[in-house]
C-alpha cells in the first residue's frame, strides 16, 4: 500500500510538468512578425522625419508627453495631466514610476533636456519649427515642468504629440540612431541591416497589462509580390504597410487572413520644385493640376481605394474642406495655361520616384500618360530611398517627385519656404501664423478654409489622393488600429486570440 501511494506521488510529479507548460503557453504573450516596406534610414526620431522610422519606433519604443490615440484624440501619456490658466504657461505633471529602458526613472529634468536640445539649432532637429513658440522650460520638481510660451500657440499640444517630441534619456543621445532607448512597451533588441529590426517586451511598461506580445520583428520586404508570398508561406504574420490593394483583394479571399481597410493622414502628392523653372510660374503649376486625371491615378495606383484630395488637409483633420473638385481635370484648360506661360508646345521634365514605395511608380506612370496629352513629356527616374532623402528632400534637386506625406497637421510645411518643394507665399505664411495663435475654434476654422482655398489657387503641388490604411494579418491577430491618425504602428495592444 505504501509502495502504491509512493507510485501515485511519483506519477503526479511526472505529469505536472507535462501539463503545466501547455496551460502556460496558452496564456503567454506571443511573438509577431510584421512586414515593413522600407528600412529606416536611422532610428533617431529627433534626427530624421522618415515615416519608416516612426512606423517602428514611435509608440513602440519611444513615447511623448501627449499621445494621439487610435481615434485621433489627444490624450495624456507620459504626463498624466496638464494645466494652463492663460494658454501661455502649460504645467505638465509627469506620471510617476515611468522608467526608461535603461532602468532610470523619467524626471522633469529629462523633459527639459529633450526640448532644450530640440530647440538648439546645432542639433538640426527635423521639427525645430514646432518649438519656436517655447520661450523657456521651468522644472518645478522631479515630476512637474512648465513650458513658458513666447506667444499663444494653438498647435502647442499637437506639437508635443508629434514623433519628434519623444522623451529619451540624455545618456542615450549618441546611440539613438542605431539603438534607441525610450519608455515604450517594447525595448529595442537588434537591427540586422537589410533584413529586420527586433523589439522585445518591456516588463516594466507603465501601462498595466501591456504589451501582450513578447517579441515583435519588423521584416523589410519592399516588393508587394514578395510580401504576399511571405504571408502565404507563414514567414510573416502581418503586413502593416506596403501591400498593394490588388494583393489585399487577393488575400481577402483566403480564409486564413483578415484585411483591415481604414483612413490615414498619408497624403500622396506630385510635388513640383517651385524654385525651378517652369514651376516658378503659377500658370504652369495650375496646368499640371488640370492636366492630371486624379480618378485615373487612383484607379491605376490604388485600384480605386483611397480618397481624392484637393489640398493637404485630409478627411481626418477636423478643419477639412473637400476641395477635390476645385481644380478639375481639364486638358484644354491646361494647354491654354501653358500657352499663356510661354510653353505652347509643352516641355520636358524629370519625375524622380522611390520604387520602395510601390504607389510612387504606379502613380507616376499614369501621370506621365496624362501629361503627355498636354505636351508635357515626363521622364521617370527611379532612385533609391536614401538618394531620394538626400537629393530630393534635403537638397531640392528635382523637377517633379511623388511621395506620401504621412504626418498629421503638416500644413505648416507649406508655410516653410525652405521645405523641399520650395513654396514661398507671404500670404499663406501670414494666414498660417494667424492660425497658430488663434484659439477660438470658429475663427481658426475660417483661417483653415482660407488656407485651403489659397492652396488651390497657388497649386504648389498636385494633391493626388489619401493613401488608404491597408493591413493584412493572419486570423487571430487582434488589436490592430483601423485608422492611422499618426504615422505609427502602435503594437502595444496587439495580441493573438486564444488558441491561435
Amino acid at each position: 500500500m505504501r509502495r502504491t501511494a509512493a507510485l501515485v506521488v511519483v506519477l503526479a510529479a511526472l505529469l505536472v510538468p507535462a501539463v503545466a507548460p501547455v496551460a502556460t503557453r496558452a496564456q503567454a504573450p506571443r511573438a509577431l512578425v510584421v512586414q515593413a516596406a522600407t528600412e529606416p534610414p536611422g532610428l533617431d526620431l529627433t534626427a530624421t522625419p522618415a515615416s519608416a522610422t516612426a512606423a517602428v519606433i514611435f509608440y513602440n519604443v519611444q513615447e511623448a508627453l501627449v499621445k494621439v490615440d487610435r481615434h485621433g484624440k489627444l490624450v495624456p501619456w507620459l504626463a498624466e495631466r496638464w494645466h494652463t490658466s492663460d494658454n501661455r504657461n502649460y504645467t505638465f505633471f509627469l506620471k510617476r514610476g515611468v522608467r526608461f529602458h535603461n532602468g532610470r526613472e523619467v524626471r522633469a529634468a529629462d523633459v527639459k533636456y529633450v526640448f532644450d536640445r530640440a530647440m538648439n539649432p546645432e542639433t538640426k532637429h527635423p521639427y525645430v519649427k514646432d518649438y519656436e513658440a517655447i520661450g523657456d522650460l521651468v522644472v518645478k520638481d522631479d515630476y512637474t515642468v512648465t513650458f513658458v510660451l513666447k506667444n499663444v500657440n494653438a498647435n502647442f499640444l499637437h506639437n508635443l504629440a508629434r514623433q519628434g517630441s519623444v522623451i529619451y534619456p540624455r545618456e542615450a543621445v549618441e546611440t539613438m540612431k542605431s539603438a534607441p532607448i525610450g519608455t515604450g512597451p517594447f525595448r529595442f533588441e537588434d537591427w540586422v541591416r537589410g533584413d529586420r529590426i527586433v523589439l522585445r517586451r518591456n516588463p516594466e511598461y507603465h501601462v498595466k497589462g501591456l504589451p501582450h506580445l513578447d517579441r515583435v520583428t519588423f521584416r523589410f520586404i519592399a516588393d508587394p509580390n514578395a510580401v504576399l508570398a511571405a504571408l502565404k508561406a507563414g514567414d510573416i504574420d502581418a503586413s502593416l504597410f506596403g501591400l498593394g490593394p490588388e494583393h489585399a483583394q487577393d488575400v481577402q479571399k483566403d480564409p486564413r487572413f483578415q484585411v483591415i481597410v481604414g483612413d490615414t493622414t498619408n497624403d500622396v502628392i506630385l510635388a513640383m520644385n517651385n524654385s525651378r523653372k517652369p514651376y516658378t510660374d503659377v500658370r504652369v503649376r495650375r496646368a499640371m493640376t488640370h492636366g492630371i486625371n486624379k480618378s485615373d491615378v487612383l484607379k491605376g495606383a490604388m485600384f480605386g481605394m483611397g480618397k481624392i484630395l484637393g489640398t493637404n488637409v485630409d478627411p481626418l483633420n477636423p478643419y477639412y474642406v473637400d476641395m477635390s473638385k476645385a481644380m478639375p481635370y481639364d486638358p484644354a484648360k491646361a494647354k491654354q495655361l501653358l500657352t499663356e506661360a510661354g510653353y505652347p508646345n509643352g516641355f520636358d521634365t524629370v519625375l524622380k520616384v522611390a520604387p520602395q514605395y510601390y504607389y510612387t511608380v504606379r502613380s507616376g506612370e499614369v501621370i506621365a500618360e496624362n501629361l503627355k496629352k498636354i505636351g508635357v513629356n515626363v521622364k521617370i527616374e527611379q532612385i533609391e530611398w536614401g538618394q531620394w532623402l538626400s537629393r530630393v528632400f534635403r537638397e531640392s534637386d528635382f523637377d517633379l517627385t511623388i511621395i506620401g506625406h504621412a504626418e498629421a497637421w503638416d500644413i505648416k510645411n507649406y508655410a516653410n519656404p525652405k521645405y523641399y518643394f520650395r513654396y514661398d507665399s507671404a500670404k499663406f505664411q501670414e494666414l498660417f501664423a494667424k492660425s497658430e495663435v488663434t484659439l477660438d475654434d470658429r475663427q481658426r476654422r475660417e483661417l483653415f478654409v482660407q488656407m485651403q482655398k489659397l492652396m488651390v489657387e497657388d497649386a504648389p503641388v498636385v494633391w493626388l489622393y489619401m493613401h488608404p490604411r491597408l493591413a493584412v494579418a493572419k486570423k487571430g491577430v487582434q488589436g490592430l488600429w483601423k485608422d492611422l491618425p499618426v504615422p505609427a504602428a502602435d503594437l502595444a495592444e496587439v495580441s493573438w486570440a486564444p488558441g491561435k
